[in-house]
């Protein structure tokens, strides 16, 4: 009987070491992967400085600078992009804390600077690629979620077609950012996911690579 006990107390001694074990390597894991986001944040916050610079450069320089300029700008889509892609897997790996919320805001600033960079290069030197918003929600519900899944898969098809002609700046409706609030309002957009095309076309729900490119050649 008492051997009996003595199994038992050191079974539970051994699962709660176990359950500490599991609690501990989930905790650091979860720290390791916010100091990851915090380290790749950092990353975008320089190039939040240099993409300030790019503004007022582009806005000072002719005509003669538009090739160089236009091409700087589309490696810059490619870097925000793929820093986006990162950042995106980071987040669904974990729960994001007011800190790193607080970056994201800094990094939604940086895309939204990027795209007003690309909608002046496109109109002063008369370049052909497509701006492309795809607003999307941090909270969805489970219709949006869904929706939001397909569109996104679309979209990467996409960009992945087009390359550099396609700017793809990827926005979320739900933050605290004036600048977004204001694009909701003027083009409507009360439902996700939506699309904005070339600031003249827009798409609510999802949509096709098909109808997409349509609706890019109607937006030229």
């Amino acid at each position: 009987m008492v051997m009996q006990k003595d199994v038992f107390w050191k079974a539970g001694i051994f699962t709660l070491i176990v359950f500490i074990s599991g609690v501990l390597l989930g905790y650091f894991l979860e720290n390791s992967r916010i100091d990851e986001i915090r380290e790749e944040y950092r990353t975008v916050e320089s190039q939040w400085a240099d993409v300030k610079i790019q503004s007022s450069f582009y806005r000072l320089v002719g005509a003669e600078f538009c090739d160089e300029s236009i091409k700087e700008n589309l490696a810059f889509a490619d870097r925000v992009y793929e820093e986006g892609l990162k950042l995106e897997k980071y987040e669904e790996a974990s729960k994001l804390s007011n800190e790193i919320v607080y970056e994201k805001q800094k990094y939604v600033l940086l895309k939204l600077e990027f795209w007003l960079n690309s909608v002046y290069l496109k109109e002063k030197c008369s370049s052909d690629y497509t701006n492309l918003i795809y607003f999307y929600a941090q909270k969805p519900d489970l219709r949006q979620k869904a929706d939001q899944e397909t569109q996104s898969l679309i979209l990467r098809d996409l960009k992945n077609k087009y390359g550099s002609n396609l700017m793809l700046i990827p926005l979320p409706i739900d933050i605290n950012i004036a600048t977004i609030n204001i694009l909701k309002k003027n083009y409507n957009v009360t439902n996700v996911p939506t699309l904005l095309i070339n600031e003249k076309i827009k798409l609510a729900g999802v949509y096709s690579i098909k109808e997409i490119e349509k609706e890019m050649k109607n937006a030229m």
